[in-house]
């Protein structure tokens, strides 16, 4: 097995009142069935998103993200071999758009609005490493 890190940021296409808990139940049974841990940033407008796991198994998880139709102008970061997961203890950890996580953007950006396309891969793991959980 390949230990692979994608991560990859999106727009979303429905309400920003969508129901985040179905997509988080959802996700964490398939990650949990699949060995794929991870982390996922939604402000409302843009998902942030780090897959961790064998490479097959990401690779067909990223597929069947970017043909979800809650998604427009998907656009991979990165995705290469790693030696070790940074999410490890998570099937999905979830950020939100709180007040701490728009503090901390600012450490890496200088925004309070994460701008994903203006920051490189490594500012973007440690921002989704740093953040406060809302929920793992």
């Amino acid at each position: 097995m390949f230990l692979t890190r994608l991560l990859y940021f999106s727009y979303c296409t429905t309400e920003k009142d969508m129901e985040i808990d179905q997509i988080l139940q959802s996700a964490r049974k398939y990650n949990a069935q699949n060995n794929i841990t991870g982390a996922l940033w939604f402000d409302g407008d843009i998902f942030v998103q780090v897959l961790e796991g064998d490479r097959r198994k990401v690779s067909e998880t990223y597929h069947r993200i970017a043909a979800d139709t809650r998604h427009r102008d998907i656009e991979l970061v990165s995705c290469g071999t790693v030696d070790r997961r940074f999410f490890h203890e998570w099937r999905m950890g979830y950020y939100a758009d709180t007040e701490a996580n728009r503090s901390l953007v600012l450490k890496y950006s200088g925004e309070d609005k994460l701008v994903p396309w203006r920051l490189p891969e490594g500012a973007l793991l440690q921002l989704l490493a740093a953040g406060q959980l809302t929920g793992s």
